[in-house]
Protein backbone atom coordinates (compact mmCIF):
# COMPACT_ATOMS: atom_id res chain seq x y z
CA UNK A 1 0.00 0.00 0.00
CA UNK A 2 1.08 3.24 -0.66
CA UNK A 3 0.12 6.23 1.38
CA UNK A 4 0.37 10.05 0.89
CA UNK A 5 0.29 12.49 3.78
CA UNK A 6 -0.63 16.07 2.86
CA UNK A 7 -0.35 19.03 4.84
CA UNK A 8 -3.68 21.12 3.96
CA UNK A 9 -7.26 20.21 2.34
CA UNK A 10 -7.30 20.10 -1.69
CA UNK A 11 -9.64 22.55 -3.17
CA UNK A 12 -9.36 22.84 -6.37
CA UNK A 13 -11.60 20.92 -8.65
CA UNK A 14 -9.57 20.47 -11.58
CA UNK A 15 -6.65 18.87 -9.45
CA UNK A 16 -9.31 16.65 -7.51
CA UNK A 17 -10.55 15.43 -10.91
CA UNK A 18 -6.63 14.85 -12.61
CA UNK A 19 -5.89 13.15 -9.04
CA UNK A 20 -8.47 10.62 -9.17
CA UNK A 21 -7.83 9.98 -13.00
CA UNK A 22 -4.62 8.72 -11.84
CA UNK A 23 -5.55 6.90 -8.76
CA UNK A 24 -8.06 5.01 -10.19
CA UNK A 25 -5.47 3.71 -12.81
CA UNK A 26 -2.80 2.34 -10.10
CA UNK A 27 -2.30 -1.19 -9.84
CA UNK A 28 -1.48 -0.67 -5.99
CA UNK A 29 -3.58 0.60 -3.06
CA UNK A 30 -3.47 4.17 -2.75
CA UNK A 31 -4.51 6.40 0.29
CA UNK A 32 -4.65 10.06 1.19
CA UNK A 33 -4.18 11.16 4.50
CA UNK A 34 -4.63 15.13 4.96
CA UNK A 35 -3.61 16.74 8.33
CA UNK A 36 -4.62 20.33 9.35
CA UNK A 37 -2.19 22.99 8.30
CA UNK A 38 -1.14 26.34 10.63
CA UNK A 39 -1.38 29.35 9.29
CA UNK A 40 2.44 30.43 10.05
CA UNK A 41 5.97 29.74 9.78
CA UNK A 42 5.66 28.87 14.04
CA UNK A 43 3.29 26.14 13.86
CA UNK A 44 5.76 23.99 11.81
CA UNK A 45 6.12 21.80 14.46
CA UNK A 46 2.98 21.12 15.71
CA UNK A 47 2.09 19.88 11.81
CA UNK A 48 5.49 17.82 11.32
CA UNK A 49 3.86 16.11 14.85
CA UNK A 50 0.18 15.87 13.28
CA UNK A 51 2.51 14.07 10.26
CA UNK A 52 4.25 11.45 12.69
CA UNK A 53 0.94 10.45 14.31
CA UNK A 54 0.18 9.21 11.37
CA UNK A 55 3.27 7.20 10.96
CA UNK A 56 4.01 3.45 11.85
CA UNK A 57 7.20 2.47 13.06
CA UNK A 58 7.52 0.28 10.34
CA UNK A 59 6.62 2.76 7.15
CA UNK A 60 9.09 3.50 4.53
CA UNK A 61 8.78 7.00 4.77
CA UNK A 62 9.95 9.60 1.38
CA UNK A 63 9.73 13.10 2.08
CA UNK A 64 9.50 15.56 -0.42
CA UNK A 65 11.85 18.81 0.05
CA UNK A 66 13.74 21.27 -2.31
CA UNK A 67 17.17 19.75 -0.55
CA UNK A 68 16.17 16.07 -1.63
CA UNK A 69 17.61 14.38 -4.45
CA UNK A 70 16.64 14.80 -7.69
CA UNK A 71 15.57 11.57 -9.80
CA UNK A 72 14.24 10.84 -13.50
CA UNK A 73 11.30 9.03 -13.93
CA UNK A 74 13.12 5.63 -14.35
CA UNK A 75 15.52 6.01 -11.08
CA UNK A 76 11.97 7.03 -9.12
CA UNK A 77 10.68 4.08 -10.31
CA UNK A 78 14.21 1.84 -9.61
CA UNK A 79 13.45 3.59 -5.90
CA UNK A 80 9.69 2.47 -5.76
CA UNK A 81 10.59 -0.92 -6.94
CA UNK A 82 12.92 -1.67 -4.57
CA UNK A 83 10.98 -0.33 -1.49
CA UNK A 84 8.10 -2.08 -2.37
CA UNK A 85 9.86 -5.24 -2.73
CA UNK A 86 12.49 -5.52 -0.31
CA UNK A 87 11.00 -3.09 2.78
CA UNK A 88 8.68 -3.23 5.71
CA UNK A 89 5.40 -1.77 6.00
CA UNK A 90 3.79 0.86 3.88
CA UNK A 91 5.25 3.42 1.30
CA UNK A 92 4.34 6.85 2.62
CA UNK A 93 5.04 9.65 0.57
CA UNK A 94 4.50 13.27 2.61
CA UNK A 95 4.32 16.31 1.04
CA UNK A 96 4.30 19.03 3.76
CA UNK A 97 2.81 22.71 4.51
CA UNK A 98 3.74 26.07 2.51
CA UNK A 99 6.23 26.51 5.50
CA UNK A 100 8.16 23.44 4.77
CA UNK A 101 8.46 20.33 7.33
CA UNK A 102 9.79 20.17 10.66
CA UNK A 103 13.44 18.50 11.47
CA UNK A 104 11.53 16.00 13.36
CA UNK A 105 10.03 14.82 10.12
CA UNK A 106 13.19 15.45 7.85
CA UNK A 107 14.82 12.98 10.44
CA UNK A 108 12.05 10.29 10.28
CA UNK A 109 12.18 9.95 7.02
CA UNK A 110 14.24 7.38 4.72
CA UNK A 111 14.86 8.97 1.78
CA UNK A 112 14.18 12.95 0.65
CA UNK A 113 13.59 14.09 -2.90
CA UNK A 114 12.84 16.56 -5.31
CA UNK A 115 11.03 17.16 -8.21
CA UNK A 116 12.64 20.45 -9.00
CA UNK A 117 14.54 22.97 -7.75
CA UNK A 118 11.38 25.17 -8.76
CA UNK A 119 8.52 25.37 -5.73
CA UNK A 120 5.50 24.44 -6.63
CA UNK A 121 1.98 24.68 -4.90
CA UNK A 122 1.18 22.25 -2.75
CA UNK A 123 -2.16 21.02 -3.81
CA UNK A 124 -0.65 21.02 -7.84
CA UNK A 125 2.03 18.74 -6.21
CA UNK A 126 -0.20 16.05 -5.45
CA UNK A 127 -0.82 16.05 -9.02
CA UNK A 128 2.45 15.71 -10.11
CA UNK A 129 3.49 13.11 -7.46
CA UNK A 130 0.59 10.65 -8.28
CA UNK A 131 1.20 10.96 -11.46
CA UNK A 132 4.88 10.00 -11.31
CA UNK A 133 3.73 6.78 -9.36
CA UNK A 134 1.84 6.23 -11.90
CA UNK A 135 4.51 6.41 -14.24
CA UNK A 136 6.87 4.66 -11.96
CA UNK A 137 4.44 1.50 -11.86
CA UNK A 138 3.92 1.58 -15.98
CA UNK A 139 7.96 1.54 -15.80
CA UNK A 140 8.28 -1.12 -13.94
CA UNK A 141 5.49 -3.07 -16.10
CA UNK A 142 7.19 -1.95 -19.27
CA UNK A 143 4.51 0.00 -20.22
CA UNK A 144 4.35 2.50 -23.16
CA UNK A 145 3.09 5.11 -21.39
CA UNK A 146 6.51 6.27 -20.06
CA UNK A 147 8.09 6.48 -23.95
Amino acid sequence: MIKIIVVGKLNQKYLLEGIQYYQKQLPVKLEWIEVNDEPDITGKDIEGARILSKIKESDQIILLAIEGVLHDSQSFSDQINKMTTYGTGDLVFVIGGSYGVSDAVKNRANHLISFSKMTFPHQLMRLILIEQIYRAYMIMKNHPYHK
